[in-house]
Order: structure tokens, then sequence, then C-alpha cells
């Protein structure tokens, strides 16, 4: 790890700092990437169940893209607020109220009868999980100095690969091995026993995760005092220049532009998620095989993330870092649709797959380089919130293109869309050149 500098203002030994960033690296990164692995199994595995599941509930494709969207309602409506009452209450009691409830909803799924109830069932699971992809942000923001925020977010964003990769398989053996099992069928069986793991780990998180350097017993004294300090200085560093209270970070147009950018590449995301499963189905193989290939994306993704975190971070570059992966993310949706093989269309969906996993963890260093305390914890909401509008009309709209002019017209389209978010944070950056890219 490459050396913190010591304060300009407190002579702290860089060994100090840089053995107690060590601790706290290897105390929560591991459970925050596994917080978050087990959020994005219960929030796609919707995508498997559609396998069977639609043909149960006679679900069309734009009655299917209706009902996964409609979680990201439930999930922008209680963002923000979720992310104040995150700090009234300490990071460890929000995130283990948030696991509780959103693992006992997505249980729930399992009595689906029909469009009407699977879509209330989503939309309360997105009012459940609200707050937890920005409150994690939030929280790695209070524990890691901004030179390392790249490659820490990169980490916790392998979450979503992994999930990829182990709910894959798991979702495919559960589908074609756990079909009426004491009555049940096997996409019921599937949202129950995804939904288990997040109960079991939330009491984990209500006494594992440390609110902040201050209150870590895990550290030494020195330490505590030495973290905190040069974690101060940071935030009156990025006070100076940015926004330190929620009201501005409300109320600043930087975050809202920031926030339409992330809504641009979310909908191209459920391009990726919800119909992955069903795009490889073309292969004319079994549940637990389309589950297999549906790893591949997310294991080279999660290489090449993590490379280009690294990248970002040694380099002190974040704009075209952001800017690259963004205009690759699209190249990949285009490959897919164009082609007539399979096989290159999975490489298409490989493609887009790295893309946005490398544009991603680059993505949430924007907001951060100017936004701190309260403006942070509001600011990060209000990114995660009006992206996520992305995440309700992309299953939908693409739902309706594809039922009517075919997947590629689909694919087609989120290729066009997430170009918005390149264009928009190039405007941002060459209208503010005096906003830190660093």
């Amino acid at each position: 790890m490459r050396p913190i500098p010591s304060s300009t203002t407190f002579a702290v030994p860089e060994t100090l700092i840089n053995g107690a960033v060590r601790k706290a690296k290897n105390r929560l990164v591991p459970m925050i990437i596994i917080m978050y692995l087990i959020a994005y199994i219960d929030r796609a595995n919707l995508g498997f169940a559609a396998l069977r599941m639609n043909a149960d509930l006679n679900l069309t494709p734009d009655l299917f893209g209706f009902a996964a969207g409609v979680f990201y309602v439930g999930y922008v409506i209680f963002e923000v607020p979720s992310n104040v009452l995150l700090g009234r209450f300490g990071c460890n009691i929000w995130f283990a109220r948030i696991m509780v409830t959103w693992g006992l909803l997505s249980m729930a799924t399992a009595l689906s009868r029909d469009v009407v109830s699977l879509s209330i069932i989503r939309f309360l699971l997105g009012f459940a999980e609200a707050g937890l992809a920005p409150g994690l942000i939030y929280y790695m923001t209070i524990w890691f100095p901004k030179r390392e925020l790249s490659k820490v977010i990169s980490y916790y964003y392998l979450g979503l690969p992994l999930s990829s990769i182990i709910a894959g398989p798991l979702s495919g053996l559960i589908l074609d091995h756990m079909n009426g099992v004491f009555g049940l069928k096997s996409w019921q069986w599937l949202f129950i026993l995804e939904g288990i793991p997040a109960l079991i780990i939330a009491v984990v998180v209500l006494f594992y995760l440390t609110n902040t350097p201050k209150e870590a017993k895990w550290l030494t004294e020195e330490e505590r005092a030495a973290y905190d300090r040069m974690m101060e200085e940071e935030r009156n560093q990025i006070a100076s220049h940015g926004h330190a209270d929620l009201k501005a970070s409300l109320l600043s147009w930087k975050v809202w532009i920031l926030g339409f950018a992330y809504c641009a590449t979310v909908f191209g995301l459920t391009g990726l998620v919800f119909w992955m499963p069903q795009l490889i189905k073309q292969f004319k193989v079994t549940d637990t095989v389309v589950g297999l290939l549906s790893t591949i994306p997310y294991i080279i993704g999660a290489v090449v993330m993590c490379w280009w975190a690294a990248r970002s971070d040694a380099k002190k570059e974040r704009f075209w870092h952001f800017i690259v992966p963004s205009l690759v993310f699209s190249v990949g949706f285009v490959l897919t649709a164009y082609s007539t093989s399979p096989w290159a269309s999975l490489l298409g969906m490989i493609i887009s797959t790295a893309a946005f996993l490398s544009a991603v963890p680059v993505y949430y260093t924007l907001p951060a380089s100017f936004l701190v305390g309260a403006a942070s914890a509001g600011g990060m909401a209000i990114c995660n919130a009006v992206g996520n509008i992305g995440g309700f009309f992309g299953p939908w709209i693409l739902g309706y293109v594809k039922q009517r002019a075919g997947a590629p017209a689909a694919l087609y389209l989120c290729a066009l869309v997430v170009l918005i978010a390149p264009a928009l944070v190039a405007g941002l950056r060459f209208t503010n050149k005096q906003m830190p890219w660093r």
C-alpha cells in the first residue's frame, strides 16, 4: 500500500497511519463486500426466477420489466431519509435494520401470485433496502482517505460480480432440482433460500461494525488519535472547496448532474442484470448451465475493475478513468445487439459488464471529492436515488421495447442511453475546472 503522507498540522508517523488503515481495511472491507453481495443476490435473483416464474405468473416481458423496476420506486422514495436516519442511529444499527427487513421481504417474494402481488413485494423490498448502497459509500468515506477511496470502493463493488458468480450457479441448481419440494415451485425456493443469509449477517453486522475511528477498540489509542486527526484534516480540506452541510448538498447542481449521469449508467445495468439470463438461454441449455455461463462476464469484470480502480488511484486521475469505461459500456451493448452468434453476444456482455464495473467505483469518487460529513451522506443518497430512477424505467422500457421490437432494439437503446453519463460528466468537467478531479 502506498504510504499516506502525514498531516501538515500534526506530526504523525507514517508507519502508524499506514498500520491503522491496513487494520481498518482488513476488518471492515470483507464485511462491506459480504453485505453488498447478499443485497445484490436478493435484488437480482428475479432475473433467474423469471426463467420459471414468468410462465407461472403469466408475465409478459413488459409486465416482468415493470415488476423488476418498481423495486427502485421504493428505493428512491426512502433513500435520502434512510441515509439521514443512518447518521442518527449509527451505521451498525441501521445497516442491521436494513438487512433484516430486506431478507424477510425477499423471502416473501415466494408468495407472489400475479404481477400485482409481485410488484407490491418488489416495491416494499426497495423501500426496505433503500440507503444501503449510499450508506456504505458514506461509511467508507468516514474510514478511508481520498487517495485510497477508488480502490476501496472497487473492493466493495466486488459484491456485485461475486453475487452473480455465486448466485448464478446456485440459482440454476435450485431451479433445476427444487421444483415440487414440499409442494413449492423451484422459483419460490430460490427466493426463500437466498433470503436467509441477510437475516444471519444482520446479527453479525450489529456487533461487528465500528461506526467511526474514534470508537475502534481494535485500534491502539495512538492509532485512533492519529487516524481521527488524518481524516479530520482531509474533511477540512474538502469542506474548503466543497460542501459540508446537508442543505448545501441538496441544493448543489453538481450533485444533481452526477445523479442523472448515474441514472443513465443504472439504466444500462438493468439491461445486464435482468435480461442476461434470458439472453444466455438462447444457447438452449439447462438453467444450471445458464447460471454457470452468467458468471463469466462477472469473473472477468471483477478482475478488470480492481485493476482499473488501482490504476485510477495510482495515477490520481478520475475523469478519464470514468469516461473511457462508460464509452466501452455502450460498445458492448452494440456488439451484443448486432451479433447473430450467441458466443459473440456473450462477448458483448463481457465487455459491457467489465466496463460498467470499472466505471462505477471511479464514479463514486467524484461526489466524494467535494462533499464531506452530512453533505456526503445526503449527496451520496441523492446521487444514488436519482441514479436508481434508471433502475425503475430501465427494465420497464426495455421490456416494452423487447416485446414490440425485439431484443436487439432494446440493447441498442441501452447503448444509446448509457452515453448520457459520460456526456454529463464531461460537461461538468469543462464547466467546473476548479472542481477537484482526483
